[in-house]
């Protein structure tokens, strides 16, 4: 599965303005903050609401246990409305953090659904095996009916006619007999989903070592100069980021390993199925 095709610039787009929010400090408490903020949020969850629904459409079907995601996008766009005009209150709470932390809230709930969409298109988007047509299959015993001249022929074509159509069933039944093959399968792509988003958090973790050195190295001073503030400041959004990715990535590898164990019960259960139970797929 590869979601790299489902991806949603909208959604990146709310979670670096939520980010920024979270990071509450006399750099970022201006009035004018928070309205630039607010209208940068309140774009993207309109085009984010575009992004999901045109989602959605690629489902062929319909979602069970569906999250309402037009609810939480709406939660989202009604506090972005109040940061274009920043009460007193509203202010103290982006002071204290408060802000910042319901938004971010706010965000996984979204960005969780969207997720959970994604997974379930992606997984949607598989071969499925053709079916003939039992018209197809009796219509050519029709002539056996037709041409009897007598009791026996009759008789013989009858029974001929049910011996054929036993066999053919029997090889349709065989044909489509229920294999392996498509466990194994998502059991080896889950299994290398898994693998390669660790070797992603690796990586990650060697950039925030890096960072956290050079966050020690800057504050190592007695008094910051403006220049060290602002160097400072752009390491702890990076180390935030990276933090958040992290979170991400963890959160895929725990659907993949979840997706795998329900793999592994299917294929022991099928395996335990006699030849018979797998040709009328019971």
């Amino acid at each position: 599965m590869n979601n790299e095709q489902y991806n949603l610039p909208a959604l990146d787009e709310l979670k670096n303005n939520t980010l920024l929010l979270t990071m509450a400090n006399e750099h970022l408490a201006e009035e004018v903050f928070l309205i630039k903020t607010g209208n940068n949020i309140s774009r993207a969850v309109e085009v984010l609401k575009r992004d999901i629904s045109a989602l959605k459409k690629e489902y062929p079907g319909k979602f069970l246990n569906e999250v309402d995601t037009d609810s939480l996008l709406e939660r989202i766009d009604a506090a972005a409305q109040r940061m274009l005009k920043p009460s007193r209150e509203l202010k103290d709470r982006h002071a204290s953090g408060a802000l910042g932390h319901e938004m971010e809230e706010n965000f996984m709930s979204i960005r969780a659904a969207v997720e959970d969409i994604r997974i379930k298109v992606s997984g949607s988007h598989t071969q499925k095996p053709g079916k003939r047509s039992a018209a197809d299959i009796l219509g050519s015993s029709k002539e056996l009916f037709q041409s009897a001249g007598g009791l026996l022929i009759f008789s013989a074509k009858i029974l001929t006619g049910i011996v054929f159509l036993a066999c053919v069933v029997f090889a349709y039944l065989f044909f489509t007999m229920e294999t392996d093959k498509i466990f194994l399968t998502e059991m080896s792509e889950s299994s290398a989903l898994v693998q390669e988003k660790k070797d992603l958090i690796y990586g990650l973790e060697r950039e925030k070592q890096a960072l956290n050195d050079k966050r020690i190295l800057i504050k190592s001073g007695n008094e910051m100069t403006r220049d060290q503030k602002v160097a400072a400041l752009e390491v702890e959004v990076s180390l935030k980021k990276i933090n958040d990715t992290i979170d991400q990535i963890e959160a895929e590898i725990a659907v993949q390993e979840k997706k795998l164990s329900a793999n592994e019960d299917k294929l022991d259960e099928f395996n335990k199925k006699t030849f018979f139970d797998k040709l009328l797929k019971k």
